[in-house]
């Protein structure tokens, strides 16, 4: 108990020190992490710098919109005078940064930069403030913000967010963030030099603090001690009360022990005295029986004495044993019949019913049965005595068989059986007496020398202690062992021994015949390694990658340790194998393989999971954000150059990162999740890095949902279509109206198009779907005409999918002839990206379409890559304006100057323009002063099922 309990103080110890790391860890991440936005603010600020040279309020504006709409993570950007005046602000409410201008310089990036943790006031939350000087008198600085909201998400979402108090301070104790709304400790210690950190234990509490070496903030993280106490006891408690019932267990077994010790004792006493009495009487029997035990025993002849009711067996003599071929105890329980065959047994029933069976004064021959199933002609004599206090009878028996061989057919069997062991095509050896009395000529040259021969010398020369207690202990017939045996030449190796009787004229021995296990043990290795490791690279595969995972993550649980698993894909692979062919991108397969073990320095491991997909389990003991700084380092390696058929190729990679336990607490979790982390990274643009999070997970499912749910035949079982009015801006008549894709059933957010649309482009569900919502469209047109009106155009938005892996025009084609819908009434809405991938052949199938009287309209123009080559080019009707110009026209000078563009550029080309998103009568008569007639949106109309439809 006391050790157990010295183990458990230290346990203590243990887990008071991982916390201390772990608040040091959390405080110097959270540290980087608000360097790291003050860094990346410094970007846009320099940018401004560089660009406004005049203090006029049109440009100085235009341009500080244009740096907010790049980084929209910023929450604002003001332009100031010498006195801290805001000449220029992209958000309000206005602040007061005249304090600010008065803080101490420092230089960056080579300009003069501010930077002060600002107190809030009034509805202003604290802030830090990040300012650059100018390059012009007016205005004479720039400055943004990096807000607490944005610091406490960063801090919540830290390894230790949810459970430490996290803060970030001033120099001057001033609070401007926390993690937690439940504990805010406050800073009790005085102003601090920049780059000092230190820990102090106070009100329950363990702290640890560290001061920014670049800006003037402090962090302070300190976790509740009680919270570690509490989880030591949790862990304590099972092993102490573990160890105090091992001691009561042990109490019982010994008390229970004790007593049956002296009741044992009593017995052995009694025994004693019983053996006492019982010698006196048995000397007695014992010298009666002495003589005839020595005749019967020493006697040549096989003598055996059987009951004559029962014909069992009573005694029996080495000789008889020996001659029928059983042992001793297996005769006692015989009855005489079972050594005779089975077409003697009436005969001797009738000779021991008349009493002539055995008289010893006309001795009969028998025929008798070995155990082997060898017949024996025995004259038996036979006499009764009284054995052991009851009749029996004793029978000597003469062995009078005729020998069915003579001794030259003996010698000749003899001959051919040594033949047979010198053509077995494996070593072969006899043993008798522990020495080799034979060896075939494949054992001789196996174990033995030139020049010399195995027999006479000693087994144990070369087999080991296993087979020569096998051979003494004269194993079952036929049985097999595994031992090492040691030739004179060459080193030992495993064999597989099977044993078997042998016996001549002489002795019994041992038939021993080897079969060499080397190849087959390497065969085995060579098996499991196979099994475990991928063939290409060397590897582990993907079955060893799980079963050392999950080892890992156990390791990690228990010693309280962290753990990464990376997810690397090559980028763009594809592209080597089919320029190159396969055998030189498996080349670069086994470079890459290098290349990662290099990055990795021997910490942690790596398998291949499939194709050029790698993962890499790398234990850490910092911090989360620390352990991430290795990934630039693989991304450089992997970058590096390299040679393929003479060229030389850049590869570059995508990984996901995925942490336990946090992301996953087993094997195939993990994997999964940095696996889907990866492809968020493909999706990101490639190149890049992405952690797991719990949203990339509901996006996996919402794929999947959307793979199981809606690729199948009955699509009117799930989805719906949405229809809102397209109206004339001025009289508000409805001039046409736009079919929109529902899922009513949706699990999470994906009921309407904004995420539903690029899930199923993703997932290329969006093929089979656009063609249902065409056929729909147009099987609900005369339904629509008799709502609105007889002349009402019908949009259907089509992908570009749609447009460069389907035939489009067949497709329209179909569902015009299908449903007698009208071409003239129908019209199809293309985004941009529909002509990225193959322009010409998207500019033949619109012509195509137009030629059959289809109406066709650019939706959401200027949100793509607005290539004006191709809008010259194209047949189009409409441009449709997107909402999000629309939204903010009023207030953004930038995106009024966009939709005025827009407008003009349409007009210019004898196209009409709709103006999607028209929310209030102040957009509607803006537009209508530009020139945009006819609009779009919830001002008019929300989108309502078909049943909803008002008549126009």
């Amino acid at each position: 108990m006391a050790i157990v309990s010295l183990l458990q103080i230290d346990s203590y110890q243990v887990m008071l020190g991982n916390a201390r790391h772990q608040i040091v860890g959390s405080s110097t991440g959270t540290v980087r992490m608000l360097d790291q936005y003050i860094d990346a603010s410094l970007g846009p600020l320099l940018a401004l710098r560089n660009a406004v040279d005049s203090p006029d309020s049109g440009p100085l504006h235009a341009r500080l919109a244009e740096v907010q709409a790049r980084h929209p993570e910023l929450p604002t950007f003001v332009a100031l005078d010498a006195e801290g005046g805001v000449m220029a602000c992209t958000d309000v409410p206005l602040m007061n940064w005249r304090d600010s201008l008065a803080t101490p310089r420092r230089l960056a990036l080579g300009a003069s930069v501010r930077v002060v943790v600002a107190d809030g006031a009034g509805d202003v939350p604290p802030t830090v403030r990040v300012l650059v000087d100018s390059r012009v008198p007016l205005p004479a600085a720039f400055g943004t913000l990096v807000d607490a909201a944005r610091v406490r998400d960063g801090m919540r979402h830290s390894l230790l967010g949810a459970t430490a108090a996290m803060s970030v301070f001033s120099p001057e104790g001033r609070l401007f963030a926390s993690n937690r709304d439940d504990i805010v400790t406050p800073w009790v210690l005085p102003v601090q030099a920049a780059g000092t950190s230190g820990e102090y234990t106070r009100d329950g509490r363990v702290h640890a603090w560290i001061s920014s070496a670049r800006y003037p903030f402090v962090v302070l993280v300190s976790l509740d001690l009680a919270g570690i106490h509490s989880e030591w006891l949790r862990q304590a408690r099972p092993s102490m009360l573990a160890t105090l019932a091992l001691v009561l267990l042990l109490n019982v077994f010994a008390a229970l022990f004790d007593r049956a010790y002296r009741r044992q004792n009593r017995l052995l006493v009694e025994l004693s005295r019983s053996t006492r009495d019982l010698g006196d009487a048995q000397r007695n029997l014992r010298s009666t029986e002495t003589r005839f035990g020595m005749l019967f025993e020493q006697s040549p002849l096989p003598t055996w004495v059987f009951e004559p009711e029962t014909l069992r067996i009573l005694a029996v003599n080495q000789a008889a044993a020996r001659t029928y071929g059983y042992t001793r105890e297996e005769m006692l329980g015989l009855t005489i019949e079972a050594l005779r065959p089975p077409d003697q047994i009436g005969r001797l029933r009738e000779a021991i019913a008349d009493g002539t069976a055995f008289d010893d004064a006309s001795p009969q021959t028998w025929v008798h049965l070995a155990r082997d199933g060898r017949l024996m002609h025995m004259r038996c004599h036979g006499a009764d005595i009284e054995f052991m206090g009851r009749r029996a009878r004793q029978v000597i028996g003469l062995d009078f068989t005729d020998k069915v061989m003579s001794d030259r057919e003996l010698a000749a069997s003899e001959g051919a059986y040594r033949q047979l062991l010198a053509r077995m095509p494996l070593p072969l050896v006899i043993v008798r007496g522990g020495g080799i009395a034979y060896a075939n000529l494949l054992a001789e040259e196996r174990l033995g020398n030139a020049g010399s021969t195995l027999v006479g010398r000693d087994a144990a020369d070369f087999m080991d202690a296993d087979a020569l207690e096998a051979i003494r202990d004269d194993m079952q017939e036929g049985s097999s062992i595994t031992a090492w045996l040691n030739p004179e030449h060459g080193i030992p190796f495993e064999a597989e021994l099977a044993l078997s009787g042998d016996r001549d004229s002489r002795e019994r021995g041992t038939l021993v015949i080897m079969r060499d296990l080397t190849e087959q043990r390497s065969y085995e290795e060579r098996l499991n390694y196979q099994a475990n490791h991928d063939e290409l690279t060397g590897l582990p595969n993907r079955r060893a990658l799980r079963e050392r995972l999950a080892g890992m993550v156990a390791t990690c649980v228990a010693e309280g340790s962290g753990l990464m698993v990376l997810f690397v894909d090559l980028d763009h692979f594809k592209v080597i194998n089919d320029a190159l062919g396969h055998a030189l991108g498996d080349q670069v397969l086994r470079d890459v393989t290098l290349k990662l073990g290099d990055a990795l320095g021997g910490t942690g491991e790596i398998g291949r999971f499939g194709g050029d997909e790698f993962v890499a389990m790398l234990p850490f003991t910092c911090s989360p954000a620390k352990a991430l700084d290795i990934l630039p380092r693989i991304q450089r390696a992997i970058e590096e150059p390299l040679e393929v058929a003479g060229t030389m190729q850049r590869l570059k990679c995508s990984i996901g990162v995925a942490f336990a336990t946090r992301d996953g607490a087993d094997a195939d979790t993990l994997i999964r999740n940095a696996d889907t982390a990866m492809y968020d990274a493909k999706r990101s643009g490639r190149h890049t890095w992405r952690c797991y999070s719990s949203e990339m997970h509901a996006r996996a499912m919402a794929r999947l949902n959307v793979l199981t749910r809606l690729s199948g035949v009955n699509l009117e079982n799930e989805l719906a279509l949405a229809w809102q009015t397209q109206h004339d801006g001025a009289s508000g008549r409805v001039t046409g109206i736009e079919a929109l894709l529902r899922w009513p059933s949706a699990p999470g957010g994906l009921g309407g198009n904004d995420l539903l649309v690029p899930l199923l482009e993703e997932t290329g569900a969006i093929m089979q779907i656009g063609q249902w919502v065409l056929r729909e469209a147009c099987r609900q047109q005369r339904r629509v005409a008799s709502t609105i009106g007889p002349d009402c155009r019908i949009a259907v938005n089509i992908s570009a999918m749609q447009l460069v892996h389907t035939d489009l025009v067949a497709e329209v084609r179909q569902a015009l002839a299908e449903t007698g819908a009208s071409a003239s009434l129908l019209e199809l809405e293309l985004t941009e990206s529909a002509f990225m991938t193959e322009p010409e052949r998207a500019i033949r199938t619109l012509h195509e379409l137009r030629a059959m009287g289809v109406s066709i309209a650019l939706d959401d123009f200027g949100t793509g890559y607005s290539n004006l080559t191709y809008l010259s080019r194209l047949p189009l009707d409409r441009i449709k304006i997107d909402r999000h110009f629309t939204a903010a026209l009023l207030q953004d000078d930038v995106d009024a100057s966009i939709c005025r563009s827009i407008v003009f550029l349409a007009r210019s080309l004898n196209l009409e323009v709709v103006a999607e998103g028209v929310e209030t009568d102040c957009q509607r008569r803006w537009l209508l002063a530009e020139g945009c007639e006819v609009m779009q949106g919830y001002f008019f109309s929300r989108p309502v099922a078909l049943e909803a439809l008002e008549p126009a």
